[in-house]
């Protein structure tokens, strides 16, 4: 018998809560993890509502750079912190990154030129591949039997982060400008860093040798990035120019080179023969697409919501900011609501089945909301459904994920399920720009789009759900985090 300490302590480890039940500590626990994960949405939404702002104060044409800048280094990083993750422990990683976070966002807030803006959102992007550690981190510390619970409640949060910073949002830049708002950013991802440094624990090492293959990183990250950064630009370049063809073109070569320097690599920063398996690669890019609709449909109807209603011209519904929120809090909170009830049901309902029927209610959702979206009533109902599907996936999506790889891989699953959000998000916003300008009237260089356009975008969001649909159809049976526990644990006894 192990005997016990005279003085009081709190055992922050796994096994202190084995018996599966939710403990003070594991709430704790689970606050540390979402709070700096569901900050990145936050930050999303805070700085869409920044951007105006900085154009103005720095009267540039290039602000688009403002929000690009951190995607494209968050994307460049990804697989720098997977590999990370598993070979220092994720804990430290996380502590580097919300370091560097709130240092990008203090130094945006504090710059006197644009350039100088444009480098502390860089620094700031350190922090963007975040998510690729946090839903890791859970299969490692959790209990066997709340990992599905506990991924999926962490998921369902971005309904009360969606909720309420456009509320925050509106408040900071109405009465302290975009400053306000990158203060804010940088105070929430110090609590962050507080937070990860006295409530989780540090993680176990999954990658048993020290070398780090940075060609291919650098190739994988490079490559990645180069796509985002071409379409990105494509609907300002235009999709036949020359730059929008070069850095697509190198992208596809930086990626198809990718494949030949892991192949020679002797610690390769990616194991490519988890990502061949069929289960990964369809619950990967199933997942990757579902929660690319969930999270890109809802700013992209800002526009519809926003933009002026001016007959023949403009079919936007001429919103407030403020109104658009209050309206909005109606599916924000059947997103949430249907996030917490999902992560319940997944302890005892098959994940698949689970999975698809979400999915096919957010695709008949989006393909309402492309029918009736004229007033707020039609746009409450429709959206309702919409993000009862939604709530759905963002809850499901990392149960998914632990379902088709080990405990070991899960960092691997969960940085490439990030990478391929920021991917077909791009992607999907740039074609949804396309579809409105296929169908606009510009009044002295401004743009303003038909209805038929708004249409077409949720259509599109339909099309792409049940794409992800169609390849959710082919996941074989998934296995259960306390089935593998329970392996383990005998294989341990049995050696």
């Amino acid at each position: 018998m192990t005997p016990m300490s005279s003085s009081p302590s709190v055992d922050l480890s796994p096994r202190a809560d084995a018996d599966g039940r939710w403990t003070p500590r594991l709430v704790l626990l689970l606050i540390a993890l979402a709070w700096p994960t569901q900050l990145l949405a936050a930050g999303g939404i805070l700085g869409a509502n920044a951007t105006a702002g900085v154009a103005q104060a720095f009267h540039t044409t290039q602000v688009a750079w403002f929000g690009l800048t951190l995607t494209l280094v968050s994307t460049l990083l990804t697989p720098f912190v997977i590999k990370l993750g598993d070979l220092y422990g994720k804990k430290r990683v996380m502590l580097a990154m919300t370091a560097l976070g709130a240092l990008g966002e203090a130094l945006a807030a504090l710059a006197g030129s644009f350039w100088l803006v444009l480098a502390g959102r860089a620094i700031a992007g350190f922090y963007g591949p975040f998510g690729a550690l946090s839903f890791a981190a859970i299969r490692d510390a959790f209990p066997p039997r709340l990992v599905k619970q506990a991924s999926g409640l962490m998921g369902s949060s971005v309904g009360l982060v969606a909720l309420g910073s456009p509320f925050l949002a509106g408040w900071l830049v109405d009465n302290w400008g975009y400053r306000g708002a990158l203060w804010f950013l940088a105070a929430a991802t110090a609590v962050a860093f507080i937070l990860v440094a006295f409530l989780v624990p540090e993680t176990p090492r999954h990658a048993a040798e020290s070398g780090f293959d940075w060609l291919g990183g650098l190739v994988l990250g490079g490559g990645l990035t180069a796509v985002v950064y071409a379409v990105g630009q494509g609907q300002s370049w235009g999709w036949s120019d020359l730059r929008t063809l070069g850095w697509l073109g190198a992208g596809v070569v930086a990626l198809i080179a990718f494949l030949f320097v892991e192949r020679a690599s002797s610690h390769p920063i990616l194991d490519l023969g988890v990502l061949r398996r069929r289960p990964v690669a369809l619950a990967l890019t199933a997942g990757g697409l579902a929660q690319t609709v969930a999270f890109t449909m809802p700013g992209l109807a800002i526009l519809l919501a926003l933009y002026p209603h001016i007959p023949g011209v403009s079919a936007g519904l001429g919103w407030t900011a403020h109104h658009n929120a209050v309206v909005s809090v109606s599916w924000n909170l059947v997103m949430f609501g249907t996030g917490l009830l999902i992560s319940r049901a997944l302890r005892s309902f098959d994940v698949r089945g689970v999975w698809c029927a979400g999915l096919a209610v957010m695709a008949i959702g989006y393909t309402l909301v492309g029918f009736h979206h004229g007033n707020e009533l039609e746009l409450i109902l429709t959206s309702c459904v919409a993000n009862v599907g939604a709530g759905v996936v963002v809850a499901g999506a990392p149960a998914l994920v632990v379902g088709v790889v080990s405990r070991e891989e899960q960092g691997l699953g969960s940085g490439m399920l990030n990478m391929l959000i920021s991917l077909f998000g791009t992607i999907l916003t740039a074609g949804a720009y396309a579809v409105l300008a296929s169908d606009s009237t510009t009044v002295k260089g401004t743009a303003f789009y038909q209805d038929t356009g708004y249409s077409w975008i949720f259509w599109l969001g339909a099309l792409v759900t049940l794409a992800a649909l169609l390849l959710s159809l082919f996941i074989p049976p998934l296995r259960d985090p306390e089935d593998e526990d329970t392996r383990d644990t005998l294989k341990a006894f049995n050696s």
